[in-house]
């Protein structure tokens, strides 16, 4: 009789026992490249992505102490809905399971599986919708193992409770990417402005987090004062362009109520 495997968060997991990074980065790009034989498309998201973007700013990456002892506690994935019915049989013959209680409740959007190599991998089907929602439909090819820059920026402009993590890893965006007008090898800002010039909601909180992104680079001592300009800049460069896309009528509907309506959606994880 084989074992009965538990879900454990990697939180819960001790460190003796705990994957090394290499380990994650290798297992990211192994189910990406397998995956896409079998006609997945499966694409990192998160700090796992950034090492692929820019592996010359690791280092400056972790003098950031941005990453803690585990250094990475999953691998996200996101993944088109037309792939959703080959998920399971695939990552069972990597060796993970899915874990049941949480397909229950979100099965259509959002997997996870636990139990082989690393301890948790997410997958999000379509769009990631947590405080602001990012589609990803027809997005996903134009890097063969990470999600775009612009949608990693955008992972981090909608969470409206931004904390330390966060404001690091856009601040390494800001300083290893440069701010473009495509999805090859840019932060593609005319497409986040589009974005935000037909939510009012996410326009308000994206630019608040950019200010607060700018503010937050005086206290990492690892940025350099050119770092810390260069960040600056190019948020300043992505708040000009969202200030100046043309805002659609239901944007200008919706500033006029402001704060006053809730403005993004409250979300509460199933763990």
């Amino acid at each position: 009789m084989m074992p009965h495997k538990v879900f454990r968060l990697p939180k819960d997991i001790p460190l003796d026992e705990y994957p090394k990074p290499e380990e994650y980065l290798e297992e990211a790009r192994h189910l990406t490249d397998d995956a896409q034989k079998q006609g997945i498309i499966l694409r990192v998201m998160g700090p796992i992505a950034l090492h692929f973007h820019f592996p010359e700013y690791v280092e400056l990456y972790r003098r950031m102490e941005r990453l803690g002892d585990r250094v990475f506690t999953d691998i996200d994935y996101a993944c088109y809905g037309k792939c959703r019915g080959n998920i399971v049989p695939f990552f069972e013959k990597q060796g993970y399971e899915l874990e049941k209680r949480s397909a229950m409740l979100s099965g259509n959007t959002r997997h996870i599986y636990f139990a082989g190599r690393i301890p948790m991998i997410d997958v999000f089907f379509d769009k990631l919708d947590y405080n602001h929602p990012i589609d990803y439909r027809g997005r996903l090819e134009y890097h063969p193992h990470c999600v775009s820059l612009a949608d990693l920026m955008l992972q981090k402009l909608q969470i409206v409770e931004i904390n330390d993590k966060d404001l690091k890893d856009a601040m390494l965006l800001l300083l290893a990417g440069q701010v473009g007008d495509s999805d090859s090898g840019t932060i593609n800002v005319k497409y986040i402005a589009r974005i935000m010039s037909e939510d009012w909601g996410f326009y308000y909180t994206a630019t608040l987090n950019l200010h607060k992104i700018k503010d937050a680079t005086a206290g990492v001592a690892a940025l350099t004062d050119q770092d810390r300009a260069t960040i600056c800049k190019q948020a300043d460069l992505m708040l000009k362009y969202i200030e100046d896309a043309p805002k659609s009528f239901g944007w200008k509907i919706r500033a006029k109520t402001g704060t006053k309506k809730i403005w993004y959606k409250e979300v509460e994880d199933w763990a």
